[in-house]
């Protein structure tokens, strides 16, 4: 057991609002209450990172490191034939005083931004996902 921060990407990325509707399936059901790592924030690439292009979208996890799954974050709320990947967000980034995460408030409500990525808290791209499919 312990912390740990993770990203975590599917492929095909046309299956990451699945990701997203599941994490609201799992939180309207309580199951974060009793689960150990829950998304907090929705990263989207402005520029390549590693091997992930641009446009990419990740979902940051953070909490207990046996929980980093798709079962164990999900809830087994998570329906989709995409491939998840777990990605230690240390993989990706060299902690937080990487320029890329410069300007990011990965705590804030609100979107933040910068020349490398643009941050969505989990709840507000969940929002964003549900008011898209209602217009």
């Amino acid at each position: 057991m312990g912390y740990q921060e993770s990203l975590f990407y599917i492929k095909p990325q046309r299956h990451f609002d699945k990701m997203v509707r599941a994490y609201e399936k799992a939180e309207y059901s309580g199951y974060y209450e009793v689960a150990g790592a829950k998304p907090r924030s929705v990263i989207v690439l402005k520029q390549p990172a590693g091997e992930l292009p641009a446009g990419t979208r990740l979902l940051w996890v953070c909490g207990d490191r046996s929980f980093h799954s798709p079962a164990g974050v999900f809830g087994g709320q998570l329906h989709t034939g995409g491939k998840i990947e777990v990605i230690p967000v240390e993989k990706l980034f060299d902690g937080p005083e990487d320029p890329r995460l410069s300007s990011i408030d990965l705590d804030s409500p609100q979107t933040t931004e910068n020349d490398y990525l643009k941050r969505y808290s989990a709840d507000h791209y969940a929002y964003r996902i549900k008011y898209d499919r209602e217009r």
